[in-house]
């Protein structure tokens, strides 16, 4: 049986793969001998490893985030695990990261332990944070060994603790949110918004059961940031309803409502922007490049305040948000300090 791949390997293509074409891509991961299982598996853990490590700094609830070097503990047989971290409460806790397309995770008992180990040298708590088939939650190393170190979302969802420790909220939208975009082939003025269908955005209007709550036709408009705020709550929306009218030969409609009640976290809200650059540049831009440059710079686009800011504004035309924290619902407008 062939030993498995370094991680130093893997790592060393997951930071450049993003700068190859598919072709160098090819021949990079050739040349460091990666097998079917390391491009599919491994490579997918690594892109999940940072998709986290974002989300939680853009919830601004981590004060202090470092990060341990799996290569190097492995010299002295050290199972470390992936993060060390201070939150803004002055809580201290370490964070190992695991992630599946299964709805199940299992640790074994003797790797679980030495994690643990691990954690007290830091004098913290340790988490495990699992996305498991797309959805992260958080649960303690307590909590693990209560239910045998064994996770599903079927019956663990509910006692995830990814909110109370990170900051994340979980929002519940009521029906009858519509959102209608207006496109244009031919309009010489528009909003800088492009379909590759139907052409340039050149008006933007949220409706709740009939009544205007927005209405941005420019770029000029004060209100015209929120369009990209908005966008997860679009994404959501046109999963549940859409419908595109042609009005002429040069003019497309596209409205998307919510028919059913939706739940959506403030970090869905965060990372949709991001992933819609990803989408719009294809493998040139991933989650570990928006890091990259975030590192570089100290600067990002969209934080929590704007997110919930978009979502009060909302509230304040009377679409009735609610919140869900623990096990209670509460009307968002009421919790708006």
């Amino acid at each position: 049986m062939n030993n498995p791949t370094s991680m130093e390997k893997i790592k060393a293509y997951h930071s450049i793969k993003n700068f190859l074409d598919e072709e160098q891509q090819k021949q990079i991961a050739e040349m460091l001998k990666l097998t079917s299982l390391d491009i599919e598996k491994r490579l997918w853990g690594k892109d999940n490893e940072v998709e986290f490590i974002l989300m939680i700094y853009l919830l601004q609830w981590c004060k202090n985030i470092v990060g341990f070097e799996e290569g190097i503990a492995k010299l002295t047989d050290t199972v470390a695990s992936d993060l060390y971290i201070e939150l803004i409460s002055g809580e201290k806790i370490v964070v190992e990261i695991k992630s599946s397309e299964d709805s199940k995770y299992k640790i074994s008992e003797n790797i679980f332990n030495r994690k643990e180990e691990f954690a007290k040298k830091f004098n913290a708590k340790l988490y495990f944070a699992i996305k498991l088939a797309g959805y992260w939650t958080l649960y303690s190393s307590d909590y693990l060994k209560s239910q045998n170190r064994k996770i599903t979302i079927e019956q663990d969802f509910s006692n995830s603790e990814f909110n109370k420790i990170f900051g994340d909220r979980t929002f519940i939208f009521p029906k009858g949110l519509k959102i209608i975009s207006l496109y244009s082939k031919q309009a010489t003025e528009h909003m800088g918004i492009t379909n590759d269908n139907f052409g340039n955005l050149i008006k933007y209007r949220i409706e709740y059961l009939g009544r205007k709550i927005l209405t941005v036709n420019s770029p000029k408009n004060d209100k015209y940031f929120m369009v990209f705020l908005y966008e997860n709550l679009q994404d959501i929306m046109s999963n549940d309803k859409q419908t595109i009218y042609q009005i002429d030969s040069d003019r497309t409609m596209i409205e998307e409502e919510f028919t059913n009640e939706a739940m959506m976290n403030l970090s869905g809200f965060i990372l949709s922007p991001i992933k819609h650059m990803m989408s719009e540049l294809g493998h040139a831009y991933n989650f570990s490049e928006y890091l990259t440059n975030l590192i570089d710079s100290k600067e990002h686009f969209l934080t929590r305040q704007h997110i919930l800011y978009a979502l009060s504004y909302l509230a304040e035309y009377d679409y009735p948000i609610m919140e869900k924290r623990e096990n209670e619902i509460y009307l968002f407008k009421d919790m708006i300090i």
